[in-house]
């Protein structure tokens, strides 16, 4: 896979597109991925996801340096949840930080989100749960993340959204759809009582899981959403872009 800094800026863009487009992130939340053989990451800007361009995408290093102002808006605050992240764990090329409202009841309840569909399973596990309603502007909360993270892909922060890891920014992305989907049914299927739900086995995660995490059906999702993002943003009314 191509993993050259200019894929990497217009696969962050390419994701802030998707997770817009699913509502999963409008004016907060953020991508970021490793920058291959540096202590460095890539990362989207506090402006709007949806109209990002590559040359946009800020830098920041492992100690929560900003390195570049390319946007208005400049990189993010919550940088910790990102740079700790890649310092603990070398498997995670890339993270979505999202505000998934069906994520947010499992995180204000303190409950994991598990998987009860195939979509689901491309997380490998269940949630991890950070009991932390504070920002990840500060390190100690960043590094209390990753300790609650453990070697899961993805943690709910009380009151506070989710962070989601990935081998690339598409599977980053990708998880993060599905794991707001799979929050979505669980909710859902428990409203209709707790015996009702059929949670996955750790045999059906796996087999599940590993498939849908080919890069093929990864770049399936990502192309297929990507394009309707794309359409919806040609839709918008000049009035709704400003």
């Amino acid at each position: 896979m191509d993993v050259s800094i200019d894929h990497l800026k217009k696969a962050l863009c390419d994701g802030g597109k998707i997770l817009s487009y699913k509502g999963l992130n409008e004016s907060f939340g953020h991508i970021s991925a490793r920058i291959p053989d540096q202590e460095k990451i890539l990362i989207t800007t506090r402006d709007a996801l949806a109209f990002l361009e590559p040359h946009q995408i800020e830098e920041v290093d492992f100690e929560g340096n900003k390195l570049t102002k390319n946007s208005p808006g400049g990189a993010p605050n919550e940088l910790f949840l990102h740079v700790e992240a890649y310092k603990a764990r070398p498997d995670v090329m890339a993270i979505a930080r999202t505000q998934s409202q069906w994520c947010e009841v499992f995180g204000i309840r303190m409950e994991t989100v598990k998987p009860v569909h195939d979509f689901g399973a491309i997380l490998m596990d269940e949630t991890a749960l950070l009991d932390e309603p504070l920002l990840g502007d500060v390190d100690h909360v960043g590094k209390q993340m990753v300790k609650e993270l453990g070697d899961k892909n993805a943690i709910l922060l009380r009151g506070n959204g989710n962070v989601v890891t990935g081998r690339s920014v598409e599977e980053a992305v990708v998880r993060a759809v599905f794991l707001d989907e799979s929050a979505r049914l669980q909710y859902q299927a428990r409203s209709l009582g707790e015996g009702a739900v059929r949670y996955f086995t750790r045999q059906e995660v796996a087999t599940h899981g590993l498939a849908l995490s080919r890069p093929d059906r990864i770049q399936r999702a990502w192309q297929n959403w990507l394009k309707l993002a794309i359409f919806n943003l040609r839709l918008a009314p000049p009035s709704a872009l400003g």
